[in-house]
């Protein structure tokens, strides 16, 4: 990568790009293991433009992208209070979605995105971390290992008429 990543907050005006990179990396991901009906009712509900619009304007979630040059090269989205998708956890805040698309992966953008995620939840003094990752997502799962994550629950997760089970992981934060 010859360009410095930066991770930027969303603003206003990035609400199309995120639109489109969100919807794209999800089906970039998943579309391989998964029914493209599935794939298609999900992603028209999850990535219709109001309901990103409302998403982003909910004050208990920030998204953020992170870029190098002119590319946008992923985005993350955290969730604090009743945003979160589940409420398991006391004083938390839920990384609901981390992606990096496909031409940056293997070049560090997952590990700024996720040191954005625990900077942010330092500084707003929650005493947990914590994600949902498709079971059968192993390479995410040991990323998540890797950056101290572990197991602690199981909930389900409706991708069209597919039921399908994430692992709950989550990461204690450490006080200064």
């Amino acid at each position: 990568m010859t360009d410095p990543v930066r991770i930027c907050p969303v603003g206003p005006e990035d609400l199309p790009a995120l639109r489109d990179l969100a919807e794209a990396t999800f089906l970039d991901t998943f579309s391989s293991q998964n029914a493209a009906h599935n794939m298609s009712a999900y992603a028209s509900a999850a990535f219709a433009m109001d309901r990103v619009r409302a998403e982003y304007e909910n004050t208990h979630s920030r998204f953020y992208l992170a870029r190098t040059g002119s590319d946008i090269a992923g985005y993350l989205k955290l969730n604090t209070g009743p945003a979160q998708t589940e409420q398991d956890l006391e004083n938390a805040m839920e990384i609901e979605r981390i992606y990096a698309t496909r031409a940056f992966q293997g070049q560090g953008i997952g590990k700024r995105l996720m040191a954005t995620a625990l900077e942010t939840a330092r500084a707003a003094g929650v005493d947990w971390v914590w994600l949902g990752v498709w079971e059968h997502n192993q390479k995410a799962i040991a990323f998540y290992e890797h950056q101290g994550f572990e197991p602690f629950g199981r909930h389900s997760f409706r991708l069209g008429d597919d039921v399908q089970v994430d692992v709950m992981m989550k990461k204690k934060m450490a006080r200064d």
